[in-house]
């Protein structure tokens, strides 16, 4: 379950990263540019994950989404703060950041979504 939740999630972080890339081409801040990248990026891994990953989710559609938006939300401001650390207080390169911090955030989504999400 896992390969299958990487390769979907793969897909929504593609968006994500390629919106933040593009706007952060275009001179955006990176924090506003990780905003709208994030949200597009949720939405579009909400509806694979439930489809393709934990098609066996105890909420419905409405509910899972709000759910998902509430943890998901914390999992952005973690995202956030890894996000300035890195760029602001250390000056690594705000792509690498970026990179590294959407890969801490999957891994823990997946653990809140196994375990609390899914009916198993």
């Amino acid at each position: 379950m896992l390969l299958k939740y990487f390769i979907v999630v793969l897909c929504g972080y593609a968006i994500d990263f390629s919106i933040y890339a593009l706007l952060i081409y275009f001179e955006w801040p990176i924090y506003k540019a990780n905003f709208f990248g994030f949200i597009v990026g949720v939405f579009i891994n909400v509806i694979l994950i439930r489809f393709f990953v934990f098609p066996d989710n105890r909420f419905s559609i409405g509910i899972d989404l709000g759910l998902s938006v509430l943890t998901l939300g914390f999992m952005f401001i973690v995202g956030m703060l890894i996000l300035w650390i890195m760029v602001d207080v250390f000056s690594f390169h705000p792509y690498g950041s970026k990179l590294f911090a959407n890969g801490l955030t999957f891994m823990l989504n997946y653990i809140i979504r196994s375990v609390f999400f899914s009916k198993k």
